[in-house]
């Protein structure tokens, strides 16, 4: 840890996207993102893709779904696929950062969330990379947001979820995830690095909804 905070210090980042020394991802590059995907204009319920007010789960995928709303910074391509895979497969402080900076930026004031959690990976794949890097950018992001952090859940198994339709990913995390203690009686957040089908948040919102979360609402750095 100590060896790659003092490389990661020797070696300054610069902007994935225009290459501006001393950011990994900048601000202005950020916000171009966001335009040129329409994420600026309008939010969507996760699961049917129906335009939503701030991102709230519609009516009637809510007879489906105990998640809330979901909210994203960004598509998972380009420079934020990039700064992803930095922060998946080599634990760069500095995309962690940014990570939770563009996520705190998307979560809507409204929802009233009182605590923040994080995905859990599995333990075979916390062996291989000494991290989960959902819970990196959530603890970052519980400290923008002024909130709590907690780790809430645990995973067993480690079904590979890349490239799988969405039937697929609702069984492979079907009873994938438990609660490690009750959850407090507030609107959590949970987020995730990446969502496709929100199968993986919507089987953590299930799990803390009955351990005793009020409302659960999603958040990830970006929608594959």
């Amino acid at each position: 840890m100590l060896i790659r905070r003092f490389i990661e210090l020797l070696t300054p980042e610069s902007c994935l996207s225009c290459g501006i020394g001393g950011v990994v991802f900048c601000t202005t590059c950020r916000r171009q993102a966001r335009v040129e995907r329409g994420l600026d204009r309008a939010a969507e319920c996760y699961r049917c893709g129906r335009e939503t007010r701030s991102g709230e789960t519609c009516t009637v995928c809510l007879s489906h779904s105990r998640l809330d709303g979901v909210a994203v910074a960004s598509y998972y391509a380009g420079p934020v696929q990039e700064l992803i895979l930095r922060l998946k497969f080599h634990r760069l402080q500095a995309a962690a950062e940014v990570a939770a900076e563009m996520v705190a930026e998307v979560v809507p004031r409204e929802w009233g969330v009182g605590l923040v959690t994080s995905v859990p990976i599995s333990a075979e794949r916390y062996r291989e990379r000494g991290y989960n890097q959902s819970e990196l950018v959530a603890r970052r992001v519980a400290r923008r947001l002024g909130l709590p952090y907690s780790r809430l859940l645990d995973r067993q198994g480690s079904a590979h979820q890349l490239g799988v339709d969405r039937r697929t990913r609702l069984a492979q995390v079907k009873g994938a995830f438990y609660a490690l203690k009750p959850a407090p009686a507030v609107p959590v957040l949970v987020v995730d690095d990446v969502v496709t089908t929100g199968a993986t948040l919507a089987e953590c919102a299930e799990v803390l909804r009955a351990a005793g979360a009020q409302g659960v609402w999603g958040a990830a750095v970006a929608r594959h």
